[in-house]
């Protein structure tokens, strides 16, 4: 069909992409982001994140070594309130080391012999002795209050005890322990492991934990062969965060872990000043403490009424969670077959365009080169950037537990540059040489073909941002392709359509992991999280295609500024 109007066509379907791609990217970032906090006033069949603040604002008025008066009224706070649910609190007071095997595994020097003080409470079960135990601890470093860590999952817990009493009995029993030291070296858990008869009813662990102030509660780590676990997280929770390329967290949970126990370790870590007096109350996220609320609620409730608590150890799954619309994950053993699709998929969309007479290959090598330029000239900026604000700006010289402060702020600000950076060097290529859209696709998506079935082989865990993503783009575009007329350089509304879902699909899959990979990444340590920005928009060629077509420098001029306002505000820092 003849296009009348070629450019009205195409600055409206530049509009459409950029509004789609720019939603794409708000609901995927959200997707990171913890739930909104509910109030003190909220029923009290809810967990309240307010009502967990007001534990903290009594534990958290000075640091917290046990054996010391510091500890004593925290542990005598702890202990009135579980009495006061109707429980019956025990403090275990004892003397521990760690095992010279335990020791080992985790690659320590000898470590001493400590006072413990753990508190813990149990809720019998209506029909079985076997026990969910939730763990957090009450202690700190003696660098601060330790308001977030551990302070946030002493006030989790205690709020998830008074929910859960206020609930329906549940079929088996659940124990409260709070630990003290964990910050010695886990001195707290291996004696309630050692020492405490409960011990011998625990068939799961949760444990609770913060390693930064804020962040969303992330699943970090879980006993192997992990199957189980996960489909029954799946199954249990509403607020589920967590990808099976997560990294190991670092709580009492490597000591039961250690013990052969199953369970699952939940962390928040983002802004890591933490054993510092800056981890005070007033410092408390919130929303992450609902969002630990939520998670340890139905995890608790879940398992709390299952028939049988025993991990059959099924192998470890791939497993990610979909925006906020549940937990999709598959056998590990689907990862070399996704991973081969995909590139089967490319080779026949390739095979297609050359059929169709829609490629060339000095078009595909330019591709392919400006791509790559882009993917190693991205970090590169970002890092001299980096070394820029770290020598001149007050505030960035100084890093906590290696990480710099307002991380959010800088991944917005490398995120810019790295949008900035590859659009002009496709402008500049355009401006050079006339290279079409279907040329400069298959140039990025040769390479993204290639690095799906190099992260199947050897990064299995983190092979589905990849392999979804390969699939639905390389798919999208075979059918521009196969469907393509003689106007190469306008698409369809089937055309655009494919694309457009294609566009979600790499979005919501590879924007959460660059942001989470920044996140967990030290001061300057953020090359692979930049190297996925540029994948990003390694799949998103034809849509940035589309997006500039009316205009080549629009879109590198607006990213710069963009860049150049998120660069000063990192200057006022």
């Amino acid at each position: 069909m003849k296009v009348r109007n070629p450019k009205r066509t195409s600055a409206i379907q530049a509009v459409l992409v950029l509004v789609v791609v720019g939603s794409a990217i708000f609901v995927a970032t959200d997707q990171t982001l913890p739930p909104d906090a509910l109030p003190s006033t909220a029923p009290a069949s809810e967990f309240s994140a307010l009502r967990a603040i007001e534990h903290i604002e009594f534990i958290a008025r000075d640091i917290r070594i046990p054996g010391t008066p510091g500890y004593a009224e925290p542990r005598d706070f702890v202990v009135n309130e579980l009495s006061a649910l109707g429980l019956r609190p025990e403090v275990q007071k004892t003397t521990t080391g760690i095992p010279p095997e335990m020791q080992a595994s985790f690659g320590w020097p000898d470590m001493p012999v400590v006072d413990v003080e753990n508190v813990m409470a149990r809720m019998d079960g209506t029909a079985s002795h076997e026990a969910v135990l939730l763990v957090a601890h009450l202690d700190t470093t003696p660098y601060g209050p330790g308001a977030t860590d551990d302070g946030a999952g002493v006030g989790v817990l205690l709020e998830a005890a008074r929910v859960l009493n206020e609930g329906p009995p549940l079929r088996n029993s659940v124990i409260f322990l709070f630990t003290g030291p964990e910050e010695t070296g886990y001195h707290g858990a291996v004696a309630f492991i050692q020492e405490h008869p409960w011990i011998e009813d625990v068939k799961l662990v949760i444990n609770i934990d913060a390693g930064g102030l804020s962040g969303p509660s992330e699943l970090t780590s879980t006993s192997p062969d992990n199957g189980w676990l996960i489909s029954e997280a799946a199954s249990a929770e509403s607020h589920f965060y967590g990808t099976s390329d997560s990294g190991e967290g670092y709580s009492d949970f490597r000591v039961f872990d250690f013990y052969g126990f199953s369970g699952y370790a939940l962390d928040y870590s983002w802004d890591r000043r933490i054993h510092t007096p800056i981890d005070n109350v007033d410092n408390v996220n919130p929303s992450s403490l609902q969002h630990h609320g939520y998670r340890v609620l139905d995890l608790a409730r879940h398992f709390g009424n299952l028939d049988s608590l025993d991990d059959p150890r099924t192998p470890d799954p791939i497993y990610f969670n979909l925006l906020r619309l549940g937990v999709v994950h598959y056998p590990a053993g689907w990862v070399i077959p996704l991973g081969v699709l995909a590139m089967l998929v490319h080779v026949g969309a390739v095979g297609l365009g050359v059929r169709r007479k829609l490629l060339t290959p000095t078009g595909i090598g330019l591709g392919a080169a400006v791509f790559s330029l882009g993917l190693v000239a991205s970090p590169l900026l970002a890092l001299a950037l980096w070394a820029f604000l770290s020598n001149v700006v007050g505030g960035y010289q100084e890093t906590f537990a290696g990480h710099a402060v307002n991380e959010y702020e800088l991944f917005a600000l490398f995120a810019g540059t790295t949008l900035a950076l590859t659009s002009t060097l496709y402008a500049l290529l355009h401006k050079i040489r006339r290279v079409t859209a279907a040329d400069l696709t298959t140039g990025a998506f040769g390479l993204l073909a290639l690095a799906t079935v190099v992260f199947a082989v050897v990064m299995p865990d983190a092979s589905y941002a990849s392999a979804w993503t390969g699939i639905f783009g390389f798919s999208a575009v075979g059918f521009w392709f196969a469907t393509s007329n003689d106007n190469r350089e306008n698409f369809s509304v089937p055309q655009l359509v494919a694309l457009v879902l294609a566009a979600l699909v790499a979005i919501i899959l590879i924007w959460p992991a660059a942001l989470a990979t920044f996140m967990a990444a030290e001061a300057g340590g953020w090359f692979l999280a930049i190297i996925l920005m540029g994948t990003l928009l390694g799949a998103l060629v034809p849509q940035l295609q589309i997006i500039s077509r009316p205009n080549r420098w629009w879109l590198p001029g607006a990213s710069w500024v963009a860049s150049f306002v998120l660069f000063v505000a990192a200057l006022s820092t």
